[in-house]
């Protein structure tokens, strides 16, 4: 790689240009004295994003740099890149689960995760295990029924099968404060579920030394609508509380260390996720710095990435690849230490070889063909991360602290301050998915109209449970349209263009893509001569609407015209005008007009309130 020095004598021959040069063509181009009101971006977490980064945005950030491996850990915890990548196991049958995962570890796995749900003795785990080569796989335990048996029944197979145990590496998936989070109350009490846990880690450090017992899965809070800040500043508060718990009941700072992994969602928001991870690496060794500064070289974040439910969708389904594909990236960019990627059908389809397949292949395609494994930190450097990552952390930083005023997790958890302000969170994404200010691609925004999904569902949609929502932003939406393919009518809509032929293309446009999305058919009459002709055509297809598309100064006329012809008839139809025309809005709903569609729209509420007069 070229020095600093070689870099600038390659770029030596073109002139510097000053930030000041840059701000004054900024204005210029944009005709405005202040850039910032057009290019600065306000995300949800409450930072700014400005238009433009240049080098003399680093010296800010200064303080947070480090060389990858080296303490803060801003850079990766590794002086590699290499990842584990984890497949996932659903069914919980013992000899089916071991099938399917020795498939995936030919196929390249190296890290598998079961569903232990159904393991009550040794002989089911001895099962679940078989030929699994466990000093080169790492395992992964979910859902038992209890992970004190697990543990000892895993012990056993181990100690009879001869592997040496200080190879044996893997997790459990143990995190009784996720438990009262989602379900509204612990397997027990909290006190009694940390004795549970120094148990486990009293048994695991005389026999699996490599093998981590607690979990802190902030991926619950992703799906359930957080944003970034939340997401770490709620994790890292998980992981304080158990901290401390765990320091009361003799548990050594270090092993507490060695013994938790954080279990993070990867969101759609790419170079959002790469500062997200680095900023959780920077916050989680400056607390356990602050506990003992002599544990610099302990205070590496063990990051399990997973990604998102939240945003997946299950229409038009194969927009979910694209959607795991870049969450994988920007996992492997930041540098985590194990990647489960989820099959992208998950959101309908039971486990299924194919999902699987594909899931575990985008990994392999990354790793073994894109190299992603070759950098360390390969965003290290960048004007724009590098900031990002530093307002993650000022923010992050400053609602730990709110919460640590609060009492700690556990009562911040338990006074639901963590699920009011996650749904606070959700209630606003919602929001801006239902107006499409937050898109959805083949969801609320260019949905197949064709496209029908109810004979693909396999799975159930859970209800709400007590504690928080886990869910998807696509939810409402997919509701809407499965409300009309179980219906025994499915709405027709009648587009009467006419008119200016920019303005009227223009809108049918938007107006077939707005009812798309609830699965409606769309007919459209391309240049409609007259209103007699226009409702003529809407009889003879039967529509249950009709949306005249055009400009503004020709609608009133086209309206009274068509008042008139439909006021002869005995047929029913929902008049609608594609655009907002203020000053013709009265008249228009004088000459049968009810709704005006235009950008601004709610599109969620609107086409509900469309379903509950069609559909019967």
């Amino acid at each position: 790689m070229q020095n600093n020095q070689e870099n600038k004598s390659l770029f030596g021959e073109f002139p510097s240009i000053s930030t000041e040069q840059w701000e004054e063509k900024l204005k210029s181009d944009l005709k405005t004295d202040n850039p910032d009101a057009k290019l600065l971006w306000k995300i949800a977490e409450g930072i700014n994003i400005k238009g433009i980064y240049r080098d003399d945005d680093l010296e800010e950030c200064k303080p947070f740099q480090s060389m990858p491996g080296s303490y803060p850990y801003l850079r990766g915890t590794k002086t590699n890149n290499n990842w584990e990548i984890n497949r996932i196991i659903e069914t919980s049958e013992p000899t089916e689960a071991n099938k399917l995962a020795l498939y995936a570890i030919k196929r390249g796995a190296n890290s598998i995760e079961f569903n232990c749900s159904q393991i009550r003795k040794a002989d089911s785990l001895a099962c679940l295990l078989k030929d699994i080569d466990l000093e080169s796989i790492s395992i992964r335990f979910d859902k038992p029924m209890s992970f004190k048996i697990i543990l000892k029944h895993f012990i056993t197979f181990v100690e009879e099968s001869k592997f040496d145990k200080s190879k044996i590496k893997g997790s459990f998936n143990w995190d009784a404060m996720a438990y009262r989070l989602i379900s509204g109350q612990y397997y027990q009490t909290l006190d009694n579920n940390i004795d549970e846990l120094v148990s486990l880690i009293n048994e695991s450090e005389i026999h699996f030394p490599n093998f981590k017992v607690l979990s802190i899965n902030a991926q619950h809070f992703h799906n359930g609508g957080s944003t970034v800040v939340q997401e770490l500043a709620f994790a890292l508060s998980a992981a304080v509380e158990y901290t401390h718990r765990l320091l009361e009941k003799g548990i050594r700072l270090d092993i507490i260390i060695k013994h938790i992994q954080f279990r993070m969602a990867i969101g759609s928001a790419y170079f959002m996720e790469i500062a997200k991870f680095r900023a959780l690496r920077f916050l989680w060794a400056k607390i356990i710095t602050a506990y003992n500064p002599e544990l610099k070289e302990n205070a590496k974040a063990y990051i399990h990435a997973q990604s998102s439910i939240w945003n997946k969708s299950l229409f038009d389904p194969y927009v979910n690849m694209l959607r795991t594909t870049t969450e994988a990236m920007s996992a492997s960019i930041a540098g985590v230490d194990v990647i489960s990627v989820l099959p992208f059908d998950k959101t309908y389809h039971k486990e299924n070889e194919f999902g699987s397949r594909i899931s575990q292949n985008q990994q392999i395609l990354i790793k073994e063909e894109a190299h992603f494994d070759k950098v360390v930190d390969a965003a290290g450097g960048s004007y724009y991360i590098e900031n990002m990552s530093k307002s993650i952390i000022e923010s992050s930083w400053e609602l730990f602290n709110e919460i640590e005023d609060k009492g700690g997790y556990a009562v911040a958890m338990e006074s639901d301050f963590i699920k009011d302000e996650i749904t606070k969170s959700a209630v606003k994404k919602e929001y801006n998915v239902a107006t499409r200010k937050l898109s959805i691609l083949g969801t609320n925004q260019f949905p197949n109209q064709l496209e029908f999904m109810l004979d693909e569902v396999e799975l159930e949609t859970k209800g709400k449970p007590v504690g928080l929502y886990l869910h998807r932003a696509a939810q409402e939406f997919e509701d809407l349209r499965l409300q009309v393919e179980k219906s025994n009518k499915r709405p027709k809509l009648q587009i009467l263009s006419f008119g200016d032929l920019t303005m009227r293309k223009a809108r049918a446009g938007f107006i077939a893509n707005f009812f798309a999305c609830a699965g409606y058919e769309i007919i459209e009459n391309d240049n409609c001569k007259s209103a007699s002709e226009g409702l003529e055509e809407a009889r003879n297809n039967q529509a249950d609407i009709t949306v005249f598309c055009s400009s503004d100064g020709e609608y009133l006329d086209f309206a009274n015209d068509f008042n008139k012809e439909i006021q002869a008839t005995d047929f029913k139809i929902i008049v609608l005008v594609a655009g907002n025309p203020k000053e013709d809005i009265d008249n228009l709903k004088e000459a049968g007009v009810e709704e005006f569609i235009h950008v601004r729209t709610n599109v969620l509420e609107s086409l509900k309130g469309f379903n509950s007069r069609i559909i019967k």
